[in-house]
């Protein structure tokens, strides 16, 4: 594998879906899922998901097996909207109306960040005054 294997987008935008990616010691790794949490954030990877991660991983590569899988992390990602609400983008704002001049907020970047990065950069040293 030379390169990254995306899924179409999921349904309602919920995610980019159950992708590949390689990490810097050249294994593949399958992910993320997402799935909306309650409250308090757990980080325990869940044995559970593992047939969602096969049933992903062996439709673009069918000589994956079960075996071949195993948990690695969990984490959290940062969401603007709830379950079932219309998509909201990223937020970034300068919180002077808070009485907090120039301590410039970036809320719910998801993965476009990454690639935004320098933009919101420039973007949030603009808005300090």
């Amino acid at each position: 594998m030379s390169h990254l294997i995306y899924p179409p987008p999921l349904k309602n935008l919920k995610g980019l879906g159950i992708h590949i990616t390689k990490s810097l010691d050249g294994m593949a790794k399958f992910g993320p899922s997402a799935f909306y949490v309650e409250s308090k954030a757990d980080y325990r990877v869940e044995e559970s998901h593992l047939e969602e991660f096969y049933q992903a991983a062996h439709s673009y590569l069918p000589f994956v097996a079960r075996e071949d899988l195993e948990a690695d992390m969990a984490g959290i990602r940062p969401k603007n909207q709830a379950p079932n609400a219309p998509w909201a983008d990223f937020i970034i704002c300068n919180e002077e109306k808070r009485n907090l001049p120039n301590l410039i907020d970036l809320v719910g970047i998801e993965s476009p960040g990454l690639t935004a990065s320098l933009a919101i950069a420039d973007y949030a040293v603009k808005l300090m005054k």
